[in-house]
Formats: structure tokens, C-alpha cells, sequence
């Protein structure tokens, strides 16, 4: 199936690249799809006001998309200066990679880049889906 431990090692990684573009992508759908149901089952600011648990299901969407938006920020900003670093100094950066290579070390990245990413897919994958659950509560419970 691979010639190499590095030709797997790519093969998982073009996975996650495609898997947590797909997360996000599908995020996004499951947001807007909340918001329709709720404005067509409710079919107006006033009412989904008056289902508390309609109200709360179109927060958790916009509390999603807010902290979408302010999670990339973070992470362009992080990423930013990972590579003023590398531009900055580019013997540190050659030294970083050598004595990183082959140990359990978030390099390129830092520690910080990888939470934040752990983050995001955990809030881009939760708050949809507790906005979906109370959109359907809301709709079965008088």
C-alpha cells in the first residue's frame, strides 16, 4: 500500500488536511440549515424570541460563527509568525527542524497552534450540533 513510513506519513496527513477542511465546510451547512429551520418553522424574529430554546439554538450558531472567526484570526496571526521566524532567522528555524526530526514534537507548528486547532474542531463540530438538538427540542416540546 506505501513504500515508505514518510509516503504513509503524507497519505494520513492529506487525510486530515481534507477531513478538517470537510468539518468545517459541513459546520458552516449545519449553521445555515438551523437558522432556515428555525425562521421556517417560527418564521419570524418575534417567535423563535419566544421559544427560548429556538432562541437559544440560533445563539449557539452565532456564538459558532463568532468564534470561527476569531479562531482563524488567532491561528493567521499564529501561523504569521511562525513564518516571520522562519524568514526572521533562518538558522534557528534549521535548527528547530533537525533537532525536532523524528521525536513527538509539534514542530513546524508550536504547542499553542495545535490547541487552537484542537479547538476549533471541537467547537466547529459541537456547537452546530447542540444548536441542531435544541432546534429539534424546540420543535417537539410545547
Amino acid at each position: 500500500l506505501f513504500e515508505t513510513a514518510a509516503s504513509a506519513l503524507g497519505a494520513v496527513r492529506e487525510d486530515f488536511h481534507y477531513w478538517t477542511g470537510r468539518l468545517s465546510d459541513t459546520s458552516l451547512q449545519l449553521s445555515y440549515a438551523v437558522i432556515a429551520a428555525n425562521w421556517a418553522v417560527f418564521g419570524s424574529v418575534e417567535r423563535i424570541g419566544s421559544e427560548p430554546l429556538a432562541e437559544l439554538s440560533v445563539a449557539c450558531v452565532v456564538v459558532s460563527l463568532g468564534l470561527n472567526v476569531l479562531g482563524a484570526k488567532a491561528m493567521s496571526e499564529l501561523l504569521r509568525a511562525r513564518v516571520e521566524l522562519a524568514e526572521r532567522n533562518p538558522g534557528r528555524w534549521e535548527d528547530e527542524f533537525r533537532r525536532t526530526g523524528g521525536c513527538a514534537d509539534p514542530w513546524p507548528y508550536t504547542s499553542g497552534i495545535e490547541r487552537l486547532g484542537r479547538g476549533m474542531r471541537e467547537m466547529k463540530t459541537w456547537l452546530p450540533v447542540l444548536a441542531g438538538v435544541l432546534f429539534f427540542l424546540a420543535l417537539l416540546l410545547p
